[in-house]
């Protein structure tokens, strides 16, 4: 039989190790919980390897959170796994999705559990639907698991649809910037320029910078593209790497209106995360370590390793949170309540709720301040240009009298 080494709390509160015997890791996270004892982490001894699946294709960021809660559904309705995934593999359009579900289906058929079954398919399921559905599992609330899982997968959905509808009209207004400008370099600029060589003037200077941009656009644009490739791999590796990440996204968090708007987004995917997983009773470790695979930006994210190892060392996770720094004060202060309350779950849900809405005002705002500066931007562009032009004309005229 195996076994796991278990840390955990015990009655009243206080850190226990050990080891325990159990056909399962949810088997045995089940008959701590039945001995009042509560796991932080737990993991099975010389544990073999998962195998891994041959599905490697992500489906659509809204289509996996729909076909969750619609296996809920089915599952709420009194069909057994097994036929509630037969159905819906049916019923799934999307191709790759269907191969998916039915590689869970004959897993389970084979007599594994569905987090096992999910464990197969990593590009798809990541830790958070594995330790949720493995919580759901011991408990006995498979279905409620899923339901919450598709409420964050939409919510995740919902936020990453209002980024991107906030960033279409700046896109716009850079790229059709941008195409009137190589026009103009390319196409137009060349043509006046024969006049004003003509004229042996001693051209401007706006003038001359102006032709000289001109000129790597049209006889250089080899070189200027092969510079932005390599340029841009460049980038990608630096970025690619953990050292490069790290500045980046510390620099990122650092921009005035953007680095708040990170900071928020951030801090809602936490707490919701977390709030998710602690209602589903899911041990604290693992959340926190998941919850920090979750996060995108890499100084949040280490942040988080060091709050999991303070939690680990038996502070609390409202300490933790204080001692970093990182996360605002109102999250620890209300992770604090959640605690001493026992809820710590419906105060995280809290938490999450209020940054969600306090993003949707930075959104609104930030996309009411970027027009009016692209505006600028782009006028003091075109202007730049037609002085550029007319300079040289009023030279010429001045030259003439």
């Amino acid at each position: 039989m195996p076994r796991f080494l278990y840390r955990a709390k015990d009655a009243v509160l206080q850190v226990v190790e050990g080891m325990i015997e159990a056909d399962s890791e949810t088997a045995a996270i089940s008959h701590l919980g039945s001995q009042g004892v509560f796991p932080i982490s737990i993991a099975e001894v010389g544990a073999a390897p998962t195998p891994r699946a041959t599905f490697r294709r992500r489906v659509p960021t809204r289509t996996l959170p729909y076909t969750i809660r619609q296996l809920a559904d089915l599952l709420g309705g009194g069909l057994p796994l097994l036929g509630a995934l037969t159905l819906l593999a049916q019923q799934t359009e999307q191709p790759a999705l269907r191969r998916i579900i039915d590689a869970l289906a004959t897993s389970v058929r084979d007599g594994r559990s569905l987090s096992e079954a999910m464990s197969a398919h990593p590009a798809i399921f990541t830790p958070l639907y594995l330790n949720m559905v493995k919580a759901g599992e011991a408990v006995g609330g498979l279905e409620q698991a899923l339901v919450r899982l598709a409420d964050v997968g939409e919510h995740e959905a919902e936020l990453r649809s209002r980024l991107i509808q906030a960033s279409v009209y700046p896109l716009f207004v850079l790229g059709l910037a941008a195409a009137m400008t190589i026009f103009l370099m390319a196409y137009v600029i060349p043509t006046l320029s024969l006049v004003f060589i003509e004229s042996g003037q001693v051209l401007p200077l706006p003038t001359r910078l102006l032709l000289g941009v001109s000129a790597l656009c049209t006889r250089w644009w080899w070189l200027a593209l092969g510079g932005l490739v390599v340029g841009g791999w460049a980038l990608r590796r630096w970025y690619a790497s953990r050292q490069g990440r790290a500045v980046a996204d510390r620099l990122l968090i650092a921009l005035p209106g953007i680095g708040a708007l990170v900071r928020k987004i951030e801090t809602a995917r936490f707490a919701r995360t977390l709030g998710l997983m602690a209602g589903q009773g899911v041990p604290v470790l693992q959340s926190l370590d998941v919850v920090a695979r979750h996060l995108s930006n890499a100084v949040l994210r280490d942040a988080l390793g060091q709050i999991r190892e303070a939690v680990r060392q038996g502070s609390s996770i409202a300490g933790a949170l204080s001692a970093s720094g990182v996360f605002p004060v109102f999250v620890s202060n209300m992770v604090a309540v959640g605690e001493e309350a026992g809820r710590l779950d419906a105060a995280l849900m809290k938490v999450a709720a209020a940054y969600e809405r306090e993003i949707d005002r930075a959104i609104r705002t930030l996309t009411s301040v970027l027009e009016p500066v692209l505006l600028v931007v782009v006028g003091g562009i075109v202007m730049f240009i037609v002085l550029a032009m007319l300079l040289p004309v009023f030279q010429i005229g001045l030259v003439v009298q």
